[in-house]
């Protein structure tokens, strides 16, 4: 059974939303799409949709890096701290 939570402004935050918020919390610096995955031991694809709709709802803000060489690009996480 998934357990979910609505905020205030509508928003169903579930067990895996709520998880990604609390480890970019404890966080010390940014985290990446693939790292946050690993921990939540789901897919990429899972943990990449859930950021881009906690970004839409303002609770964390992100940002495209590429490596040096320019050859690898990663998506990196980090609370939007209000």
């Amino acid at each position: 059974m998934l357990r979910y939570m609505i905020e205030s402004n509508g928003t169903v935050l579930d067990q895996l939303d709520k998880f990604i918020l609390s480890t970019l919390r404890t966080s010390k610096e940014p985290i990446t799409t693939y790292e946050l995955a690993k921990i939540a031991k789901v897919s990429w694809s899972t943990v990449n949709s859930r950021c881009y709709k906690l970004k839409s709802v303002g609770k964390i803000k992100g940002k495209t890096e590429t490596s040096p060489m320019g050859l690898r690009k990663k998506k990196i996480w980090w609370l939007n701290e209000k």
